[in-house]
């Protein structure tokens, strides 16, 4: 008989923001509540140049197939927000890694978006004209005789570009080996355009669990190429001093997009649950 997952107050949120150079609030850190360690809702409050919010809407625990497989699927909701005009965000680089708590090993199967994602794709028609000078004359005794002429040749040709979104399951950075638990995503602009990357960003992680009840956690890295008017600067999330994200496979799941099988988690489709938006923000 299939499990459904009850609906909570509120998402549980990431808030890793970016900061220049003696931002206001850079050195703010943001802990786990002794009362309340797990999959906390307010895990970093920041604002400067540029603020990133990812929230997780829905965290459910349950299995992969007919019951058996520990398993949790965790969708993501990312938010990219400029603060100061004449600035927009180039490229961004996000990066989950997920730990055990405990003894047994984790696996990242399945996630939304993967592979490449092409957005807004643009054409435009591109002439190159290759020029040069040579001697038409015939030489004679030591002398030339004739006149100076010039060649070109001219290439046309049709260039295209696109707002791009690349996902992709990954080993974590502290080892080389083992299954994958790590998932990733990068956001390049048009070039052509330049008109930033998109600003909202939904993805969907499905996690293979070796213990029903191990604990487990999530920690995010994110880095983002600003462009300014004169200039492109490259701004990174500070050494993470938040703590991670604890996530308690023995709390009630919590979901507000669909009505899950938990018993099934693994026949859910993903695709269905992630989304790439240039508006803020959509439900």
């Amino acid at each position: 008989m299939s499990k459904r997952s009850e609906e909570d107050d509120g998402p549980s949120g990431l808030e890793i923001t970016l900061f220049e150079n003696g931002d206001e609030g850079s050195n703010f850190r943001t802990q786990n509540d002794p009362s309340a360690p797990f999959q906390r809702s307010n895990i970093v409050e920041r604002r400067g140049a540029i603020d990133i919010r990812c929230t997780s809407t829905d965290i459910i625990h349950g299995h992969l197939k007919n019951g058996e497989g520990p398993a949790t699927l965790i969708v993501y909701e990312f938010q990219f927000d400029p603060r100061k005009k004449a600035r927009r965000i180039a490229t961004v680089d996000i990066k989950i890694s997920f730990t055990s708590e405990g003894d047994g090993e984790l696996e990242v199967l399945k996630i939304s978006p993967r592979g490449r994602m092409a957005l807004e794709c643009t054409s435009q028609q591109e002439t190159i004209t290759i020029g040069g000078q040579a001697n038409a004359g015939v030489d004679v005794l030591g002398a030339e005789l004739g006149s100076d002429w010039t060649w070109e040749k001219v290439v046309s040709r049709e260039t295209t570009d696109a707002t791009t979104v690349f996902g992709s399951i990954d080993l974590p950075d502290y080892r080389n080996y083992g299954p994958p638990s790590a998932a990733s995503w990068t956001l390049l602009e048009n070039q052509s355009l330049k008109n930033g990357v998109p600003a909202y960003l939904k993805t969907a992680v499905l996690l293979s669990r070796k213990q029903e009840n191990e604990g487990f956690c999530g920690t995010f890295e994110i880095k983002t190429q600003v462009d300014l008017i004169s200039r492109v600067s490259r701004l990174f999330g500070r050494t993470p001093k938040d703590d991670p994200v604890r996530y308690n496979p023995t709390l009630r799941s919590k979901g507000k997009l669909v009505d899950y099988d938990m018993d099934s988690l693994d026949d859910i489709d993903l695709q269905a649950l992630s989304r790439v938006s240039f508006t803020n923000y959509e439900s």
